[in-house]
């Protein structure tokens, strides 16, 4: 389950995500994809996939991070915001479909990354 912390202030500073890491029989190639964020990256491996899809994540990060973009997109993305004692995003709901596809070879992994505050 995806989910997000912020500091005193709201802003993001850790967030943490399932990421799908399927083999693509047409390709051979390891696919990681994290549909709450739209990010996906791939490798020969399930190794090189993860590593590429951690460099992605970090480059969203970094880049949100800069642009100062972060809560527009997760908005955009589906995620909602809701106001309690603290700021907390809800993401949406893991596709299905996604989850009922064939395929020889499929785990799911949990990914965290920290934030510039």
């Amino acid at each position: 389950m995806a989910s997000l912390s912020t500091d005193i202030k709201g802003n993001v500073t850790k967030v943490q995500v399932e990421v799908m890491l399927v083999l693509d029989e047409d390709s051979g190639q390891y696919v990681a994809y994290c549909p709450v964020l739209e990010l996906s990256s791939y490798g020969d491996t399930e190794a090189e996939a993860q590593q590429a899809f951690e460099e992605a994540l970090s480059f969203f990060a970094t880049d949100t991070a800069r642009r100062g973009t972060l809560d527009q997109l997760l908005l955009a993305l589906g995620w909602r915001l809701t106001k309690k004692p603290a700021t907390i995003y809800e993401p949406p709901r893991f596709p299905m479909e996604l989850l009922n596809q064939p395929a020889r070879t499929r785990r799911m992994i949990t990914k965290e990354v920290l934030l510039p505050a």
